[in-house]
Order: C-alpha cells, then structure tokens, then sequence
C-alpha cells in the first residue's frame, strides 16, 4: 500500500536528508507502534522491516521495548498463586 503524507519540511528534516530516510523512519515507528499494541508479533516486525531477529531485537533494544515484559497481569496472578499455597499450608511458618 502506498500513503502520501504531508510533513513539514523543518519536521521531515529531523529524520534524514531524503524522502527515502523519513519514509522509512515512518515504516518504523509504525511497526513499532504495532508492535507495542501486539498488532503484530515480533517475527513479522522483522520481516516487514527486512531485519533479522538479532537486528530486531537490537531495534527493540534501542526504542527500549523489552520483550516479553513481566506485566501488572503477571504479578496479580503470582500474588493470588501465592496466596492461595498460603492458605494451603505449603510454606512452613518462619521461626
């Protein structure tokens, strides 16, 4: 699919010397923002920007997404696994 975006010169400037640096910089935030929002899964993040998955990984690296992140999910359902073994009994008093 081709867009056509209107950006302003002092704006496009900021990210490269051509065309070509800003519409790929545009390619890149936006499989990044995919990404981020789980549009996209990291294998075809890095096909569609024709990395490998050591360069991908590097790119999210650099925009500092960390991959497969401990969520707020994951540690309400640690607590609750915690304390339902509480209540089961299976960790010894402490002395």
């Amino acid at each position: 699919m081709t867009i056509t975006l209107e950006i302003p010169q002092d704006l496009a400037a900021k990210y490269g010397n051509s065309a070509k640096d800003v519409s790929r910089y545009a390619l890149e935030a936006l499989v990044l923002e995919a990404y981020r929002q789980g549009r996209i899964h990291g294998p075809q993040g890095a096909e569609i920007l024709g990395f490998s998955r050591v360069r991908w990984e590097q790119f999210l690296e650099d925009h500092h997404v960390v991959e497969n992140a401990y969520t707020v999910g994951d540690l309400e359902r640690d607590v609750a696994t915690l304390n339902r073994l509480r209540r089961e009994g299976a960790f010894l008093p402490i002395p």
